[in-house]
């Protein structure tokens, strides 16, 4: 019975964040039907479509709110006639919009060489960096979720039942799960706001000695002791 009741909860913790993947997928592959050329990045709800010439070798994209410390790597989209001959040719990018932001500032990268996106005339000069950014504007949206909300300050959230007592533990505090106390903003919804450094780490939420889910959150892992815990990443 215990092993049912195991195998239930485990469903019940992955099932939300397979259906959010599984919806987002749909998502994407309409974008990448919808791409026939290179031009100007298209904003469609939480997604942005960054696109580059068929005939470059590499392209890749590096953005402001992530520290310019990752190059997401273009993709390459080949369109085909009936007989198998290639049409066109296109390099893509789709990026998640990560909540609370109004635009996306980013450069791309083309063979070995930093630019401004050529298909985007809207450019902004970085005074600290010194050099020219290129500027998309996105629509602002806030969900309720753990998410880095500006340079190594992590909110973290749990929803559930309202009038409880809700403690946050993880790898960053040795598993300490009496140290921090969520505040209860709204019936129901509870946050802390942790300033963390660079690097993954992990966490779960506590009322009591009882280890509870962040259902909203899809990157888990198992711990050693076979617990689910939650990856939060710092760039």
């Amino acid at each position: 019975m215990k092993q049912i009741s195991a195998l239930v909860w485990i469903i019940l913790f992955f099932l939300p964040a397979v259906l959010a993947a599984d919806s987002d997928d749909l998502v994407r592959n309409d974008l990448i039907a919808s791409i026939s050329r290179a031009r100007e990045p298209v904003v469609s709800g939480k997604f942005a479509v960054f696109t580059a010439d068929g005939n470059i070798r590499h392209a890749g994209v590096a953005f402001e709110h992530e520290n310019f410390s990752r190059i997401h790597s273009f993709k390459r989209l080949i369109r085909r006639d009936l007989d198998g001959k290639p049409t066109s040719e296109v390099l893509f990018y789709i990026l998640d919009i990560p909540p609370l932001m109004t635009s996306l500032k980013y450069r791309m990268v083309i063979d070995g060489l930093w630019t401004t996106d050529p298909h985007n005339p809207l450019t902004v000069f970085d005074y600290v960096q010194g050099f020219h950014l290129s500027s998309l504007p996105v629509d602002y949206y806030e969900v309720f979720q753990t998410n880095n909300v500006s340079d190594g300050l992590v909110r973290f959230t749990w929803e559930g039942e309202s009038g409880k007592t809700i403690r946050l533990a993880g790898t960053f505090n040795n598993w300490d799960p009496f140290m921090y106390e969520l505040t209860e903003t709204v019936p129901g919804k509870y946050e802390i706001r942790l300033p963390l450094p660079r690097g993954k780490w992990l966490y779960a939420f506590y009322d009591g000695t009882r280890q509870l889910p962040d259902t909203i959150n899809r990157d888990r892992v198992y711990t050693k002791d076979g617990r689910i815990a939650s990856v939060i990443t710092i760039p």
